[in-house]
């Protein structure tokens, strides 16, 4: 299961007031959605890394990672056992 569209829109401002905003969505130069998504849990990483939370942003994608696999594999199975 793919994305057919994706975008999203990040605003945040650090601790020393440092404010930043990026908008990712898909383009002429970038229009696959699922990269468009990559590249916002790249930048999510980033950040956790530069705000140094760089441990607790790896746990968190591997948490996400770990039950989006047994989710994927879950739903994989509803489609094995229909007729």
């Amino acid at each position: 299961m793919g994305l057919s569209k994706f975008s999203a829109d990040l605003r945040y401002t650090s601790d020393d007031g440092c404010e930043y905003e990026s908008k990712f969505k898909q383009n002429p130069k970038n229009p696959d959605a699922n990269k468009v998504l990559i590249d916002v849990i790249e930048h999510l990483a980033w950040m956790g890394a530069v705000g140094g939370q760089a441990d607790e942003a790896k746990l968190a994608f591997d948490r996400g990672h770990m039950q989006g696999v047994e989710r994927r594999a879950y739903l994989d199975s509803l489609k094995e056992s229909q007729p």
